[in-house]
Formats: structure tokens, C-alpha cells, sequence
């Protein structure tokens, strides 16, 4: 099983759509399930952009270069939800997400109709097969979210 995503960070407008793309491969005869999920920021991009960042974190990120003090942190210090599942051709949305225009299409691309603010942070893409579960099974895209 191989999942890949084109793009590692998106930058989109407010209101605008925005397509999420993921492929997989995957040796597996079994229909695979696409579920895709949303994990907030750590601590929120504006405040960089306000020049409100403290200065621990920013020695701290200097100090460990693979260390992203928006990206890495434990679950439980941030929104995690699911976006939207897809098993063959039948799509479930998220109950945060029931009243937006959200799909899963073609093999795992998630499309959302119109941005809002709340939706900048991280979404994986994570495929389950009974049957294949060698490799890489999720990749993850960085969504940012900017206005007019």
C-alpha cells in the first residue's frame, strides 16, 4: 500500500473551493476505504503573521529543525475530526461537516465547496485495506486558508 499527496502545503482564498488530492496504490483485490481527517494547528498561523510567536518556541523550533511548533503536538492539543469517509462509492460526512458542500472524489481527492476560516490546519488522507498493509498508509496536506 502506497499513499501520496502531490501538493504538501495548499494555500487557498476564503470562500473559494479547494481540491485536496490523494493517490494510492495498493496490491490489494479488496474495495479500499478513503478516510480523510482534519487535525487543527498547534498554535495558530496569525499569530506568527502578528509577530506574537514567542520567543521560546522560536529558539526551540531554531534549536530542532525537523520540529514545526504548528504541526508537532500530541492530539489532545488540538481539533482532530473526520472530514469524510468513502467505501466504494458510498461517501459518509463528518458530522462537523454535514451542512457544507464536502465529497470525496474520484479514487480519494477531497473537494470542499466553500473555505472558511476554521479550516486551515493539517488533513490526512488515510487508506485502510484489509489485506494490503505493508507501506504507507496516510499522507497528510497543509491547508492554509487566507482572506481578500
Amino acid at each position: 500500500l502506497q499513499v501520496t499527496v502531490p501538493e504538501k502545503k495548499k494555500v487557498a482564498m476564503l470562500f473559494q473551493p479547494a481540491l485536496l488530492r490523494c493517490h494510492f496504490s495498493t496490491s490489494s483485490t479488496q474495495p479500499a476505504v478513503v478516510q480523510w481527517r482534519y487535525k487543527s494547528y498547534c498554535q495558530d498561523r496569525m499569530g506568527e503573521a502578528l509577530g506574537m510567536v514567542t520567543s521560546g518556541l522560536q529558539t526551540m523550533s531554531k534549536r530542532n529543525l525537523d520540529w514545526d511548533p504548528y504541526l508537532d503536538c500530541v492530539d489532545s492539543r488540538r481539533t482532530v475530526r473526520v472530514v469524510a469517509s468513502k467505501q466504494g462509492s458510498a461517501v459518509t460526512i463528518g458530522d462537523f461537516y454535514k451542512e457544507r458542500d464536502v465529497s470525496i472524489i474520484h479514487d480519494a481527492d477531497l473537494q470542499i465547496g466553500k473555505l472558511m476560516w476554521g479550516d486551515s490546519g493539517l488533513y490526512y488522507c488515510l487508506i485502510i485495506t484489509p489485506d494490503d498493509v505493508e507501506g504507507k498508509n496516510e499522507e497528510s496536506v497543509e491547508l492554509l486558508v487566507l482572506g481578500e
